[in-house]
Formats: structure tokens, C-alpha cells, sequence
């Protein structure tokens, strides 16, 4: 009696990469594709792709204050991490990127995928490339110079080791 085959356990990845503000959305179609493929060539699963639209950066990066963010979530073995992230590094309009496991232990038969799972279109509209504006018209929101200041007579803050009902500390 033959034994059945074992069933291949993956891992479960997700990959965030942040592509360069000015690149063409063709491109940015095309690095796509190109992380989908290395998923597929060595035998990965790709669960779910979005691209996040353009937004604006926590810091600066590689002289950057904004990017297009893409998510990618698969299904992978071995050193899949390590090749798709040659990859982005390979990619010049590629910005920054960073690659988390979800999940130790999956079986790739039970993750199941549609196709508006995989999507490259943005899903977010583009922010407005606005500075932060200090508005000078709402001065009753404005902190007064005195408003922090040591004088004031309802200081909570008493030094003489008195809790605020009252009771000493012991």
C-alpha cells in the first residue's frame, strides 16, 4: 500500500515597497508583475496584491517625502524571501521595502484566492501634496503664553508630598 505524499508546508509573507513619487504607473505595473513572477517561478502562492496608492512618508527617504506604496501577501518556501528581495533592491524606482512572516506553518491547499484579491489598480486616491498650514484665524483654539505658566493657582503639582485628596505619603 502506498503512503500519501506529504503535504508541503509554506509560510506565510507580506512585502511592502515603497516606489519612487515621479514613476510612471506602467512602471510601477511592471515591478509588480516582476515580484509576482519571482513569486510564482519558485513555486509561491500569491494570496493577495494591492497597490496603496501615493501617500505621503513618515521621513524622508532617499530624498523622498511621498511614494507609491504596493502590499503584496503570499504563500512561499525556503528562500523566496531572500530572492524577491534581491529583486526590489535590483529595482531602481524601488525606495525602500520590507518583508514580515505572518504565519509558520500553512497549508497552501486551504488558503483560497479571487481575483479582486490581486489588484495593482490603486485602491486609494492620491493625498494632496499640502504642507501642514498653521491657520492664524482660529486664535481661540492658540495656546497663550500664560496658559502653562508655574503662578497658576490651580497647581496640582504640590511638592510637599501631599496626594491630591489630601493624604500624606507614607
Amino acid at each position: 500500500m502506498a503512503e500519501p505524499l506529504p503535504v508541503h508546508r509554506a509560510r506565510e509573507y507580506e512585502t511592502i515597497f515603497i516606489i519612487h513619487p515621479e514613476t510612471p504607473s506602467d512602471t510601477i505595473d511592471q515591478i509588480a508583475e516582476r515580484i509576482t513572477d519571482v513569486i510564482a517561478r519558485l513555486n509561491g502562492k500569491l494570496l493577495k496584491a494591492e497597490n496603496w496608492g501615493k501617500r505621503r512618508l513618515a521621513y524622508t527617504v532617499k530624498k523622498q517625502q511621498s511614494g507609491y506604496y504596493v502590499y503584496v501577501r503570499y504563500l512561499g518556501y525556503s528562500d523566496m524571501v531572500h530572492e524577491v528581495e534581491r529583486n526590489l533592491r535590483m529595482l531602481e524606482p524601488v525606495i525602500k521595502h520590507i518583508t514580515v512572516k505572518v504565519e509558520e506553518d500553512v497549508n497552501p491547499e486551504s488558503r483560497t484566492v479571487t481575483d479582486a484579491d490581486i489588484s495593482f489598480a490603486p485602491q486609494i486616491e492620491e493625498e494632496p501634496e499640502t504642507e501642514e498650514e498653521d491657520s492664524a484665524e482660529d486664535d481661540d483654539d492658540a495656546f497663550d503664553d500664560d496658559d502653562f505658566g508655574a503662578d497658576s493657582p490651580d497647581d496640582d503639582n504640590d511638592m510637599d508630598g501631599d496626594d491630591a485628596d489630601g493624604l500624606a505619603n507614607d
